[in-house]
């Protein structure tokens, strides 16, 4: 007699009973939005693998990691994934000219790459470590390799001899974070990320 397969522990047919759906209202009072969202509460043990990519040791978290397992696990409606995400942003978003306040009066313009949806969110949340230790140098230097760029040479990047010579370092940096959160946020993503981890704060 063929051994039978063991009932599963969680009954899934009941899942969607307790599924939260939302209103999520995001954009501007000049350009009002809004997202219907549905989220999943993704068990306890998912729900702490989630959580634990907020300290991965070493001083560092996993933002864009703890993103791509609530779009997998927690945010069931609309689907999201990364791939997916970067092939919506819009040409007229891949690229930002910026004018910065520098040093000695000088206005130094730069432009800023979008880097995709993963390294923009751990940009975004590294530039303090996770015990609070200020990692700005670290988080620019990956930010001249990755996302900022000389105006006049679309394909350089910058480098530290740039700052030292024009100064900004520091606006240019949150610049680039205000960026990107326009970016992600464009069709609301940003804004039922910001829910969904606030969900999963409720279901601990």
């Amino acid at each position: 007699m063929a051994e039978q397969m063991a009932a599963p522990k969680v009954d899934v047919t009941k899942l969607a009973e307790l599924d939260k759906h939302e209103t999520i209202e995001y954009g501007d009072k000049k350009d009002p939005k809004s997202i219907d969202v549905t989220l999943r509460d993704p068990g306890y043990t998912r729900l702490m693998e989630i959580r634990a990519k907020q300290n991965i040791g070493g001083n560092e978290r996993d933002y864009g990691e703890m993103a791509n397992m609530i779009n997998e696990n927690v945010i069931i409606n609309p689907r999201y994934a990364f791939a997916d995400l970067n092939k919506k942003v819009r040409k007229t978003e891949e690229s930002k000219e910026i004018e910065l306040t520098g040093k000695h009066g000088k206005k130094p313009h730069i432009l800023m790459k979008f880097p995709g949806y993963r390294e923009a969110l751990n940009l975004s949340t590294d530039i303090r470590g996770v015990d609070g230790a200020d990692t700005s140098l670290a988080v620019l230097q990956v930010l001249n390799a990755d996302v900022f760029r000389r105006v006049d040479n679309p394909d350089k990047p910058l480098d530290m001899g740039f700052w030292s010579e024009n100064g900004g370092g520091l606006q240019a940096m949150s610049e680039a974070v205000t960026y990107f959160s326009d970016v992600m946020d464009h069709d609301g993503y940003a804004s039922v990320l910001v829910k969904a981890i606030t969900f999963l704060s409720e279901c601990i």
